[in-house]
C-alpha cells in the first residue's frame, strides 16, 4: 500500500510540475529559429566560479586553464542570448522561453568550478573529469545535469522535475531531491554520503562508509553499495532501501 501511495505521489507531482512549466511558457514570446547557425566569442567583465543557466538554454562546460565562452545560436537569436557577470557568478539566459527548431548551445570554457545551476528546462553537460575540492549543482524547474566530478565535497539540490546524473569520485556528497525531482549518484563513489528524498523525489547513491538517509511525502533513497553504518528515517510515507 505505501508504495502504491509513493506511485501516486510521484504522478500527481510530475503532472503538477508539467502544467506549472507549460502555464509559465504560455503566452510569452517564442521564436522559430532561422536555420543559419552562427557562433560568437563572448567576452565578460568579471571573474567568476560560477555558472547559473536558464530559458532552455544547452550549456557544456569544460576545466581548462583559460577562460571562455562560445555561443551557438540561429543568427536571429545569437543577440538575445545574455552572457554577463554578477557577484562571481557567470548568467546565461535569454529573452525567450519558448522556441521552435533553434540551436542556442554556450560552451564555457573555466579555470576553477565552484558552483553549476541549471533552471527552467536547460541543461549542462561536462567534458572530462571537473576537479576541484567544493562543488554545488543545483537544478530546479524540469533542468538537467549530466556531470563526472572528483572533488572533496559535493553539494547536489534538485527540484521541480529536474535530474541530476553525476559519477565519479567524493569524500563526501549531499544530495536532496524533491517535488518529483531526481538525483542519480549510483556512480558516485563517496565515502560519507547524506540523502535527502521529500514530495515524490528520488535520490540514488553508493556509499561506502557512512550512510545518512531522510526520506519524507512519498520520496525514496535507494543505495547500492553495503556502508559500514546506515542511519535511516522514514516519515509519512518515504523509503528508504538497499537495490
Amino acid at each position: 500500500m505505501i508504495k502504491i501511495i509513493i506511485h501516486i505521489t510521484k504522478f500527481i507531482i510530475a503532472a503538477i510540475t508539467a502544467l506549472l512549466f507549460a502555464s509559465c511558457n504560455f503566452n510569452v514570446n517564442s521564436i522559430e529559429g532561422s536555420g543559419n547557425v552562427t557562433t560568437q566569442k563572448r567576452i565578460v567583465e568579471g571573474d567568476f566560479k560560477k555558472v547559473s543557466v536558464s530559458n532552455a538554454i544547452d550549456l557544456v562546460i569544460i576545466q581548462s586553464d583559460s577562460t571562455e565562452i562560445t555561443v551557438e545560436a540561429d543568427d536571429n537569436l545569437q543577440k538575445d542570448i545574455i552572457t554577463k557577470v554578477e557577484n562571481g557568478t557567470l548568467i546565461i539566459k535569454c529573452k525567450y522561453s519558448s522556441f521552435g527548431d533553434v540551436t542556442k548551445r554556450v560552451t564555457v570554457k573555466m579555470p576553477v568550478i565552484n558552483k553549476l545551476e541549471a533552471s527552467s528546462a536547460s541543461t549542462i553537460q561536462t567534458e572530462r573529469v571537473i576537479l576541484g575540492e567544493d562543488i554545488a549543482l543545483e537544478a530546479s524547474s524540469a533542468a538537467t545535469i549530466n556531470i563526472e566530478i572528483e572533488s572533496d565535497n559535493i553539494t547536489c539540490d534538485s527540484g521541480s522535475g529536474s535530474t541530476i546524473n553525476i559519477e565519479g569520485k567524493a569524500l563526501k556528497i549531499k544530495a536532496s531531491a524533491s517535488s518529483g525531482a531526481s538525483i542519480n549518484a549510483q556512480q558516485m563513489q563517496a565515502n560519507d554520503v547524506v540523502a535527502e528524498a521529500s514530495s515524490g523525489g528520488s535520490v540514488h547513491v553508493h556509499p561506502i562508509v557512512n550512510l545518512k538517509a531522510e526520506a519524507s511525502s512519498g520520496g525514496s533513497i535507494n543505495y547500492d553499495s553495503s556502508p559500514k553504518t546506515i542511519e535511516k528515517t522514514e516519515n509519512s510515507g518515504g523509503s528508504v532501501s538497499r537495490g
